[in-house]
């Protein structure tokens, strides 16, 4: 695959996938350094942010991981182990575990997304909301939720979202209801100052990083949001049968 200019896909989404290729190939092996964002550039002909959008999409699928001053190494590969869960909202499965959740609301408003949700909520301007969750009054989640401005721009104006569950507001507000999702999980260090300290832990602390799609009854997507949870504060319980 090459850059093809006159393609419909943008530039960073083909780079993204020849880069992308060329670690599943064993072109770039794990622990190898890419070429540098210059080198891109020339290699591909293309601009500086094109380049710096492939790389972000290769970092939020966990293949590369980017050093400031350093450049940008590919990472081992997980082995992927799939669980299925019940997509309950928080507030009820919290409420099930003997737990008083509570939210407090720190953004609520009108973005561009950076290129990884963009592609994931299929359109370039979101409804941001940031916010953190306490479990009987401690910290122990910071969720960031991106849902298509073009659904849900009265989401803007919501004053209730600190007491109900953003799933039964969409339910009631929009008749849109959260039914399948897909759950990406995994131990991963903080790189961000404001999420360390809302968590209340030191910058490149473990924590339980999620990442998620989910769709509504029409299979359209409904939101897509990445949450930090507490190491000292959270418990990843899954429940397993066996078929005879």
């Amino acid at each position: 695959m090459s850059i093809e200019r006159s393609s419909p896909i943008p530039l960073y989404f083909q780079l993204a996938g020849e880069l992308r290729a060329a670690i599943e190939s064993g072109a770039y092996p794990p622990g190898s350094k890419l070429p540098t964002e210059g080198e891109l550039c020339q290699q591909y002909d293309v601009s500086r942010s094109v380049v710096r959008q492939a790389l972000q999409s290769l970092a939020h699928d966990n293949l590369i991981e980017t050093e400031r001053g350093r450049g940008a190494f590919v990472l081992e590969r997980k082995v992927p182990i799939a669980l299925v869960q019940q997509l309950d909202p928080l507030l009820e499965s919290m409420a099930k575990a003997g737990f008083k959740l509570t939210t407090r609301v720190l953004k609520q408003e009108r973005i561009k997304p950076p290129a990884h949700v963009a592609e994931q909520i299929g359109e370039n301007d979101a409804v941001f909301l940031e916010r953190l969750r306490y479990a009987d009054g401690v910290v122990f989640l910071v969720v960031r939720n991106f849902l298509p401005y073009s659904r849900f721009p009265d989401l803007l104006q919501s004053k209730e979202l600190e007491d109900v569950s953003l799933y039964q507001y969409l339910a009631k507000r929009y008749n849109a209801v959260a039914t399948t999702g897909k759950r990406q999980v995994e131990l991963a260090r903080i790189n961000e100052e404001a999420i360390a300290a809302q968590l209340h832990v030191e910058m490149n602390s473990y924590v339980l990083f999620n990442r998620e799609v989910t769709y509504d009854q029409n299979k359209q997507v409904l939101e897509y949001y990445e949450s930090w949870h507490h190491p000292d504060r959270t418990r990843l319980t899954i429940d397993l049968h066996r078929t005879y």
